[in-house]
């Protein structure tokens, strides 16, 4: 899909230095995943999942990328941090 690849691109542009492997949605989704859980943070530095959520959105506006691959990659952010969420409280 090649807005799938699109979206993975951009992503990896936002975030230097970051090496992702493997499907590229599955990839992606396992990107967010760790940035939301704050998992390249020592643990007594971590930030809640909200705190890098906000932060996350905070650079992807301010990031040069057109509006459209911006909203989308804040609503797979959103779409991530909601699934991370209900995980945590069925548990």
């Amino acid at each position: 899909m090649e807005n799938e690849t699109e979206l993975f691109h951009s992503y990896l542009t936002l975030w230097k230095n970051r090496t992702v492997h493997g499907d590229r949605k599955r990839a992606l989704d396992q990107a967010i995943d760790d940035e939301l859980n704050d998992l390249r943070t020592h643990p007594r530095l971590r930030k809640t999942r909200f705190e890098k959520y906000a932060q996350a959105v905070q650079r992807i506006i301010s990031s040069p990328l057109e509006a459209d691959i911006k909203l989308e990659l804040i609503a797979r952010h959103t779409e991530r941090l909601q699934l991370l969420t209900n995980k945590e409280s069925r548990e």
